[in-house]
């Protein structure tokens, strides 16, 4: 049986990491966020690869391990804290440009067909030395990873706003269809 890759995406501070996390206790594979090791890797060598320093260099090392994280998947579902598809987001969000091997690897690289999105939720919203984004970017960043997924054929679903082992269970439910 082919390996279901579940893309889990959405803007920062959104609770994606959380429900990650609790879908790791229930037992399930999951790859986590690739771009929060390159910040702190380079908040502690105190290079400038860092989406707010230098975008272009960040999402080319960030796509390198989303690609390497899809294909390391195994198992029969595995979860995904973004994908591949939320570098060309991002890029497109800021005006920069997107190269063809990423658009390649988005095209050849298939998750499962339903994407789920953690929407902007101002409650459980907040920043930090790796989170540095305003709500306001936040909401400019959701349409655009809304856009991006749909544009490479995704069908884009919403997590209703409710705690996070109920978010999870709703994953779940989601998927028995």
């Amino acid at each position: 049986m082919p390996i279901q890759r579940v893309a889990l995406t959405g803007g920062p501070g959104t609770g994606k990491t959380s429900l990650i996390e609790e879908l790791e206790a229930m037992g399930f594979s999951c790859a986590h966020e690739y771009s929060r090791h390159i910040i702190q890797e380079s908040l502690q060598t105190g290079s400038d690869v860092v989406p707010w320093d230098n975008l272009d260099a960040f999402s080319a090392r960030v796509m390198e391990g989303r690609i390497q994280q899809f294909r390391e998947a195994d198992g029969e579902l595995y979860f995904f804290d973004r994908t591949i598809i939320d570098t060309i987001a991002y890029q497109k969000a800021d005006n920069l440009p997107v190269k063809e091997e990423w658009h390649a690897a988005a095209l050849e690289l298939r998750y499962s067909p339903i994407v789920f999105i953690t929407p902007p939720w101002e409650e459980i919203f907040h920043n930090d030395e790796e989170r540095k984004e305003s709500m306001e970017k936040l909401n400019h960043l959701h349409e655009f990873l809304v856009k991006t997924y749909r544009e490479y054929d995704y069908n884009v679903i919403e997590v209703p706003k409710l705690g996070i082992a109920d978010r999870a269970k709703w994953i779940l439910k989601q998927l028995e269809h």
